[in-house]
């Protein structure tokens, strides 16, 4: 009986494991994703970036909602800062929401 538990146990931790995994990895390459589209945006403006970014969500199956996209320009920088939220399955039927904040800062050489 010690050995089912036990191995229910182990499942259970597999299973919350390789789900927060994979929802992890999508945000991992999602954020890459952004960092390179910051890093060569050259002289787009912000609506341009805002709306790769989106396509970029919409690639990695990100629930991205346009209005959270920031783009900002300090001197010298570009920022991109957004937030949003997934539902990450931990156990059979528990669904725990997950909130992702992304924050991009991008040292440019124009002005």
């Amino acid at each position: 009986m010690k050995t089912i538990i036990k191995l229910v146990v182990a499942a259970l931790v597999v299973h919350a494991t390789f789900r927060a995994g994979d929802v992890y990895l999508r945000y991992y390459n999602f954020n890459d994703d952004v960092h390179q589209i910051a890093q060569f945006a050259g002289r787009q403006t912000d609506a341009e970036l805002r709306n790769r970014v989106l396509e970029a969500a919409q690639q990695r199956d990100v629930p991205l909602d346009p209005s959270v996209i920031t783009v900002r320009r300090p001197p010298n920088h570009l920022l991109i800062d957004a937030t949003y939220s997934e539902s990450i399955e931990l156990l059979p039927r528990y669904f725990y929401p997950w909130e992702f904040k992304l924050k991009v800062d991008v040292l440019t050489l124009t002005p």
